[in-house]
């Protein structure tokens, strides 16, 4: 098993086109769905935070826009820690934080505090699962490339389809605080797609005197 690597450009190993990429396809594929179906998903619970605080549409409507700012925003901010830790570390801390955000929503007294918990903090930890995953998608595919890319962006519309159903669901069974809550335990699936990104590290010939591509940080 590979550990963490420190992401300093090209590794030189070459893409295996297959092998465990089909794992790293899998979490590119959840991680593109949540990525981009959750600020959509969450306009759900709208119509029960409107009535929870006595705000108009337009107030609640910033969540989701305050979530695909963070999401897109923050790029190069994930490039600079993804440089400094590799892609793995970088999407684990995105993935606790993107349900510790829906977590603490599930607690908040006021529409502001739902702007910090469900925008900025479940908003950033989607970002920093969602450049990592691309970067690492693109090391373990070259020639076949385009189909992955093609099949992990397929699950923008499929957790659409499915988030927004489940989100209806959860509101009329369990409130928008429970609702809320379950939606950040099924964030914490962000962490499991980045435990499969594990990094291509070059193999040095004992004596050959060749530097390493990499060096490991975790494990």
């Amino acid at each position: 098993m590979g550990g963490a690597v420190v992401d300093e450009g090209p590794t030189g190993v070459k893409a295996p086109d297959g092998g465990w990429g089909w794992a790293v396809l899998l979490g590119c594929f959840v991680i593109t769905g949540f990525s981009y179906a959750f600020p959509k998903a969450v306009s759900v619970f709208f119509k029960e935070l409107m009535q929870e605080f006595g705000i108009g549409y337009s107030d609640t409507a910033w969540i989701s826009s305050i979530l695909l700012a963070m999401l897109y925003g923050t790029g190069p901010l994930c490039s600079v820690c993804v440089n400094r830790f590799g892609c793995r570390p970088v999407m684990l801390v995105g993935g606790l934080f993107a349900s510790l955000g829906m977590v603490a929503a599930s607690f908040c007294q006021s529409i502001i505090q739902v702007y910090l918990t469900t925008g900025v903090i479940t908003g950033l930890g989607l970002a920093l699962n969602f450049q990592p995953s691309l970067i690492m998608l693109n090391r373990y595919f070259s020639k076949r490339r385009p189909m992955a890319n093609g099949l992990a962006a397929a699950g923008s519309p499929v957790f659409l389809c499915a988030l927004s159903p489940l989100g209806q669901l959860l509101q009329d069974h369990y409130g928008w605080r429970g609702g809320f809550l379950i939606l950040g335990g099924l964030l914490l699936n962000c962490c499991v797609c980045a435990a499969l990104m594990r990094p291509l590290v070059a193999v040095v010939q004992p004596g050959s005197g060749l530097p390493r591509s990499s060096r490991r940080l975790l494990d």
